[in-house]
């Protein structure tokens, strides 16, 4: 990775985690995906989603995927750039769609952080490099820059990077999302040492 880093402490692999060896290329068959080709709905890489981003893998390798997206006016924030929030998401999906490849399990993000470097144009191809990092029991980290030099790179300027966290979960996880109670329960609120919480 060539920009500055986005990685903190909370998205830096331990030092006891174990560098990702992908089952898919011991020959284990592929999970179905909650992204292209298995779910075309999906608003960052759905090929037909009316707004969406249209992410799509170009490559892969055993480490991630390399991808390109056009942003349109309909992603803009400023005048003529993109809105710094479908930036995330494009770099969200790159580092997602890097931990399925490379680990071939289901996973949701536990933890995104990004560093944006420089603007991000409208209309013109965007390239991006995902790396799936490390594993550490559940969690999978992963890297990602996004490059304005279109599909031919290197030499464009990387205009922001990610670092994230996925959690593994079981491939039901997708299948019924009306069972899943997160954010349900009452937020634990800290208290000082020495006080009752409120009741």
């Amino acid at each position: 990775m060539t920009g500055a880093p986005a990685a903190s402490e909370r998205t830096t692999p331990p030092p006891h985690a174990r560098v990702p060896a992908s089952p898919v290329t011991a020959g284990q068959g592929r999970v179905r995906l909650p992204h292209t080709p298995d779910h075309a709905s999906c608003f960052a890489c759905g090929p037909g989603v009316p707004s969406g981003l249209g992410l799509r893998v170009t490559d892969t390798d055993e480490q991630g995927v390399t991808a390109l997206v056009t942003l349109d006016d309909v992603h803009q924030g400023a005048p003529g750039i993109a809105h710094g929030g479908i930036v995330a998401a494009v770099l969200d999906e790159a580092t997602s769609l890097a931990v399925w490849h490379v680990l071939n399990r289901p996973n949701v993000t536990g933890r995104l952080e990004i560093q944006f470097l420089a603007p991000v144009p409208l209309g013109r191809p965007l390239r991006l490099r995902a790396t799936c990092t490390a594993v550490h029991g559940r969690k999978a980290y992963a890297t990602a820059e996004l490059h304005t030099d279109g599909p031919d790179g290197p030499g464009g300027t990387v205009a922001a990077t990610a670092a994230a966290v996925y959690i593994a979960v079981r491939q039901d996880h997708f299948d019924h999302p009306d069972r899943h109670t997160a954010g349900t329960a009452e937020p634990r609120v800290p208290t000082p040492a020495g006080t009752a919480p409120c009741p």
